[in-house]
């Protein structure tokens, strides 16, 4: 046996369920033509089997795409993020006129798992550290009927980040689009404004951390 021996942060991948409710929550997200709406979504048109109808319609997928690849990147901020099993809920998930009603996902971190020792513990690593230096002391926020929130864990940490994502304003990313009525597809750069406020978001999120995988020491 050789004299190295990993840092156990290193070797203790965690997965964490997200669910994003995107109807019937705190939180509204628009339907109708507008930088605000599309809600979120993990697919773009091309893996829809009913295309977009209209031009509007194209641009609203496109959106809700748009606030999913935010979401993958705050979460891949602080730390090496894995997203799988990326799936959501529609009044029919093949047609791409129904606009997503929830989105769930798994977040693997392979390191930066971090969780505080005690109150008042600092932490500068992982997704956890990042999110509580981007928020600053007293690494507080108010969410809707939950009060004053201070993220002290990693579930936490990434309910913030999503939320976060969600309500980027004027965010502006160059993406396919998909218009029905010309029956093709453009390259656009468009833009997202939050359908909601972060506090009413951050309530629609929920982490779950569903699985720690065994440290490998020796």
């Amino acid at each position: 046996m050789s004299g190295f021996k990993n840092d156990t942060n290193q070797l203790r991948p965690e997965f964490y369920q997200v669910v994003i409710t995107l109807t019937g929550g705190a939180g509204v997200y628009p339907t109708a033509d507008g930088t605000d709406n599309g809600a979120v979504c993990p697919q773009d048109h091309s893996a829809f089997a009913t295309k977009p109808t209209t031009y509007a319609l194209g641009k609203r997928v496109a959106r809700a795409h748009q606030r999913f690849l935010a979401i993958v990147e705050n979460l891949q901020k602080y730390g090496d993020a894995q997203i799988q099993d990326a799936q959501f809920t529609s009044a029919g998930t093949t047609v791409g006129d129904n606009q997503a009603t929830q989105v769930t996902f798994t977040v693997r971190y392979d390191r930066g798992g971090s969780t505080l020792a005690a109150t008042g513990a600092t932490v500068t690593d992982g997704v956890l550290g990042g999110t509580r230096l981007e928020i600053g002391s007293p690494y507080q926020f108010t969410a809707t009927t939950d009060g004053t929130i201070t993220v002290d864990t990693t579930t936490k940490a990434i309910r913030y980040q999503v939320a976060q994502a969600i309500c980027r304003t004027s965010y502006t990313k160059r993406l396919r689009v998909w218009n029905g009525a010309l029956a093709s597809e453009a390259d656009e750069v468009l833009t997202v404004t939050l359908p909601d406020s972060l506090a009413d978001v951050y309530k629609d999120v929920a982490v779950t951390l569903v699985d720690s995988a065994e440290t490998i020491d020796s």
